[in-house]
Order: C-alpha cells, then sequence, then structure tokens
C-alpha cells in the first residue's frame, strides 16, 4: 500500500477493536485505515448528531479559546477575512471569532452545504477536528492552499498519534468510527512542503498552524 500523502511504502498491521486494516507510512508519520473500514455518510451523519456542542458549553468555548490563542491570534492584525471548513451541527468557533471582529463565513458537508468558498480567498482558514475524518487528504489540502490569500495561514486542530504501534492500537482516538486519518508534526511539514505552505507551530499534541508563500 502506497502512502496517499508521500507515495512511500506503508507499512501495514491490524486493529482488532476496530477490525480494520492500518497503514502507518515511517517516511511522513501518516496513518490510515482501509477504505473498508470508512462508513457510510448517513451512519457518519448520526455520530455527528449525537454531538452536544454550543456556546453554552463552557468546556468547548474554552478548547476554542485556547486554539485561537495558540495559533493564529499572535498575527491578529493580518486577518480579516476567515472560513471555517468544518463548522459541525452549531458554528461555535465561527460565532466566537465574529465576536472578536473577524469577518467570517463557515462550510460544512453536512450542516452548512453552500460551498461559500467558491471564487473567493481569505486571509485564514481554521479547521478543528475535521482532518482526521477526510480520506482524501491531498484533496482537502490543495483546497485549503487555492483559498488561502499569500501570506494567509491555515489553523488546524486534531489529536496527533503516539507515533508507536502498540501506542496506537490503545488510543482512544481510533475508536470513533468516523476517525480515519491521523497525523503528526512532521506529516503537517511534509503536506506543506507539497502545498506551497510552511509550518509555524505546533504543539506537540493537537494544533498546527501552516502559513502560504507570498508569491503563490
Amino acid at each position: 500500500m502506497q502512502c496517499k500523502i508521500c507515495g512511500q511504502e506503508a507499512q501495514s498491521f491490524f486493529d482488532d477493536y476496530m477490525k480494520c486494516e492500518t497503514y502507518f507510512c515511517p517516511s511522513c508519520e501518516y496513518i490510515f485505515k482501509d477504505e473498508a473500514a470508512i462508513i457510510s455518510s448517513d451512519r457518519e451523519l448520526k455520530v455527528y448528531e449525537q454531538h452536544n456542542n454550543t456556546e453554552e458549553n463552557l468546556g468547548y468555548v474554552t478548547m476554542f479559546r485556547d486554539f485561537m490563542e495558540k495559533t493564529f491570534l499572535p498575527y491578529r492584525t493580518e486577518i480579516e477575512t476567515v472560513l471555517d471548513f468544518g463548522s459541525g451541527p452549531n458554528p461555535v468557533l465561527a460565532n466566537i471569532m465574529r465576536k472578536e471582529g473577524f469577518e467570517v463565513e463557515h462550510y460544512d458537508k453536512f450542516f452548512a452545504q453552500k460551498k461559500v468558498y467558491e471564487g473567493k480567498r481569505y486571509d485564514l482558514i481554521t479547521s478543528t477536528e475535521v482532518i482526521e475524518h477526510i480520506s482524501d487528504i491531498q484533496e482537502v489540502m490543495t483546497l485549503f492552499s487555492t483559498h488561502l490569500n499569500p501570506n494567509g495561514y491555515l489553523a488546524i486542530m486534531t489529536q496527533f498519534h503516539p507515533n508507536d504501534e502498540a501506542a496506537y492500537l490503545k488510543w482512544w482516538y481510533r475508536r470513533d468510527p468516523t476517525h480515519i486519518s491521523f497525523f503528526r508534526p512532521h506529516t503537517f511539514s511534509v503536506l506543506a512542503v507539497q502545498h506551497g505552505l510552511r509550518p509555524l507551530y505546533h504543539d506537540q499534541k493537537k494544533l498546527v498552524l501552516l502559513q502560504k508563500g507570498s508569491s503563490l
């Protein structure tokens, strides 16, 4: 099996709990579940509808404020227009950013299906707890790069995998049937080079900030 990101040979192992073949790329440290493990859109939607994420959930709001402070708020003066990609049933992050004075549009393949980003570019794209649900990583990274202004920022939140097979097989995050792609900071460094971006920040846990080149 070739890695979907770098094209190198990926190692395979079987996940007994999830009952699926899983692939690990030693070159870019990307982990992805076999295509047979990808659930239907109907089942995926039912999982998301169970989420109770609103602005009244203080823990949820705190998570987003921490994400903002550690990724793009240090560059606040350079950011006006924002796309929140994968906003979920309730666009909590988008609403928080609007209250902070950002001009925000949001998109979600289930809950806000209008592709508001078509024909537009943004100073910032945010994607929180989204990219782990995506099988075609190259497609979505191309979308992000295409719709960023030169020098624009891409802020992503996703749990970084432990980079060890035994630890991965005990890792809670993989047990969500909608989670099919898993990353490390190095994975995002590889993707950044491929898509005209450069890494600015990561926290070794779940946050990464990339910036688009000035001439793209």
